[in-house]
């Protein structure tokens, strides 16, 4: 963002959408994106410094209002998890299991079995009444990796996907392209019947 700033350029090419065309435009624009790029940096760093959890930096780092950018194409989240990354790696250092090669998935059938696939979804149910959506997503991920065809926790799991679809577009006026489109395409899948992938864990 700098070197676009130093040319002080009249015409500005992004790799998508309209030219920007006006230096002091372009200047405003460039200054607000890199003002939020280290604005974001910078606190992902002090978070990592004072021993702060990967989530926690996540669900705490907000752009103040001057270095607002957007977040039609990323999110601060995102890029939260990218910066430490970056850094300290894929080790967490949340769990011993993080340096071995069995995911997480591997065990919830086990989890269904104990504790029973109706009450698992109707806890995620639960969940989902009230407002806690990622945490209905985690337990109804456990019961589709165990019971694929489940039809309660497919149909909840649509439930949920629509609802982050909604949040997502009220999110900001354009919605977020890439996670819009993730959701918008689990929404299908489950619809369809069909077993997609669930994320890797």
């Amino acid at each position: 963002a700098q070197t676009v700033l130093d040319l002080d350029a009249d015409l500005l090419l992004y790799g998508h959408h309209e030219p920007v065309v006006g230096a002091e435009l372009i200047r405003a624009e460039v200054t607000a994106f890199r003002d939020a790029v280290l604005y974001v940096h910078d606190e992902v760093v002090k978070g990592m410094n004072a021993g702060k959890a990967l989530h926690t930096l996540q669900q705490e780092i907000a752009l103040p209002a001057e270095c607002e950018v957007g977040q039609g194409y990323g999110k601060i989240s995102w890029s939260i998890r990218a910066i430490w990354e970056s850094y300290a790696g894929w080790f967490k250092h949340e769990s011993t299991t993080e340096l071995y090669s069995v995911p997480q998935k591997d065990i919830h059938a086990d989890l269904v079995e104990l504790a029973g696939v109706d009450a698992m979804v109707e806890r995620a149910r639960q969940k989902y009444l009230a407002g806690k959506n990622e945490e209905a997503l985690h337990l109804l991920d456990i019961v589709r990796n165990a019971e694929p065809n489940h039809a309660g926790a497919a149909a909840l799991a649509i439930e949920v996907h629509e609802k982050l679809l909604e949040d997502a577009n009220t999110f900001c006026t354009t919605g977020n392209f890439w996670l819009v489109g993730w959701l918008q395409n689990q929404i299908k899948l489950l619809k369809g019947g069909v077993t997609a992938p669930l994320s890797l864990k």
